[in-house]
């Protein structure tokens, strides 16, 4: 590894560390991470441009072919510069910057809500077919977590003919998830997709749910500072609609890296969810008045 990345990358006499999915080494005193992605070469190539302005994300380094992107046992990897933030995230992180959209930024867009759900729901029903008897306690509870999604629709597309966005509702930098606390993971680039500035407030709301680290006032202080309009905040209550981490545990067990066990844990806080969602809602009435959903 030492060679490959001294040749690929210029680097002289490193010493390479390696942990379970990347490998790490120091030089010229800077920190540096090589990663495995599954990002496209265009995705890749929009993010390098992208985070050239964003100061605290980490740098991905093009190797001696000028690309983002190398190959290592058939595998893709990425070389990051790594900025290590120190502590953990809070809401003053997801601050957000808007994005000057160009037609190569158009492949990390991920704002069409009412048409990924949609296809996501399609995809789960053809696969259920696919997998009937196999994993007993993810089809007794597959239904729930689908009509959830339905009704996320449902409210997206109220959203969208009744309200309009203003000038608070620009593209910005998002994350496909947020799903550990740190700011080091947090400002990994590769984990970057465009969105409504709604998504990451869902995103960390949610991750604040399942650690079951959440108390009222950060609630309050979060929705407070999030900035959004009326517009934006039915967004922000619809994507908390989106069981987002139900589906991630989903897929993990059925391509075998995870144990069907684990999603015991979902399951037994469905109620505390619920419950979750009616304090998310009676805050975000505190700022502005959204539509409710029945049976919540």
């Amino acid at each position: 590894m030492k060679n490959f990345l001294e040749y690929y990358y210029n680097f002289l006499n490193i010493t390479v560390h390696e942990k379970k999915d990347y490998y790490y080494f120091q030089y010229n005193q800077e920190n540096y991470a090589f990663v495995y992605t599954n990002r496209s070469i265009s995705e890749l190539n929009a993010i390098y441009q992208l985070v050239g302005n964003l100061k605290k994300y980490h740098k991905i380094v093009l190797n001696k072919n000028n690309s983002p992107i190398t190959f290592l046992n058939n595998k893709q990897y990425v070389l990051l510069k790594v900025n290590y933030h120190k502590g953990n995230i809070n809401y003053s992180d997801l601050e957000v910057k808007e994005v000057a959209m160009s037609k190569e930024m158009e492949i990390l867009l991920r704002n069409n809500w009412v048409d990924l759900i949609g296809k996501k729901i399609d995809y789960l029903e053809y696969q259920r077919e696919h997998l009937k008897d196999k994993y007993k306690v993810l089809d007794e509870s597959l239904d729930y977590y689908i009509g959830m999604s339905e009704n996320c629709i449902a409210y997206l597309n109220y959203t969208l003919a009744k309200s309009k966005s203003t000038n608070l509702d620009y593209l910005s930098v998002n994350h496909k998830r947020i799903t550990c606390n740190s700011k080091v993971s947090f400002y990994n680039p590769l984990n970057i997709i465009i969105d409504h500035k709604s998504r990451d407030v869902s995103e960390y709301l949610k991750y604040l749910f399942i650690k079951g680290t959440y108390h009222i006032s950060l609630l309050r202080e979060i929705i407070i500072n999030s900035n959004l309009s009326n517009y934006g905040y039915q967004l922000l209550y619809a994507r908390m609609l989106y069981p987002s981490f139900y589906f991630d545990i989903y897929e993990k067990i059925i391509n075998n890296k995870e144990l069907e066990s684990e999603s015991y844990f979902f399951i037994k806080k469905t109620a505390e969810y619920e419950e979750y969602l009616n304090t998310i809602y009676q805050l975000i009435n505190q700022i502005t008045r959204i539509p409710s959903i029945d049976w919540v």
